[in-house]
């Protein structure tokens, strides 16, 4: 239930195993100062829509990591689930806190592709609907929580269908 309710709020408007490393034990990258989605989401959470959006193009979602340290975003499927019950309860309240700002930060971007799109800059809609995809492809990463995959899937189909609707 909680799936579908988080897919449904990806469409609002509005506003493991394997030998791969766990997000939360990697190291960022040597050009990388700040969590990738750092600056972006801050922003969004400042209410600073301009800067959000300007900082979400900006970021390098191939880079790592992509969240705070101290964020449950950045544990991986088994590490959630090896926590007690009432750090589990604890986390996914932040989790879910977290999400749903990316998912509105996210739902931005689109709407501002979209305007984009409207005014027949199919080039500018392309940049912001490309960024939308490299986020969803970092978040759908194999090695994180499967609520977060799923989010990362749904920016995946949405930037598909975006970059379809302008031809690219």
């Amino acid at each position: 239930m909680a799936v579908t309710i988080l897919l449904v709020g990806c469409d609002k408007p509005k506003t493991s195993s394997g030998t791969q490393p766990s997000p939360a034990k990697e190291q960022p990258s040597a050009t990388a100062s700040a969590p990738v989605a750092q600056a972006a989401v801050s922003a969004w959470r400042r209410g600073d829509k301009a800067t959000a959006i300007s900082s979400f193009l900006a970021a390098e979602w191939t880079a790592r990591p992509l969240f705070a340290s101290d964020s449950p975003l950045n544990l991986a499927e088994d590490q959630f689930k090896s926590l007690s019950d009432a750090d589990r309860q604890a986390k996914s309240g932040e989790m879910m806190k977290q999400l749903d700002s990316l998912k509105q930060l996210a739902a931005a971007v689109a709407q501002a592709g979209r305007d984009a799109a409207a005014k027949g800059d199919t080039a500018q809609a392309g940049i912001y609907f490309t960024s939308l995809k490299q986020c969803g492809t970092a978040l759908g990463s194999p090695d994180r929580l499967t609520l977060v995959q799923l989010v990362g899937k749904s920016l995946n189909k949405l930037a598909d269908t975006e970059l379809a609707k302008i031809g690219k």
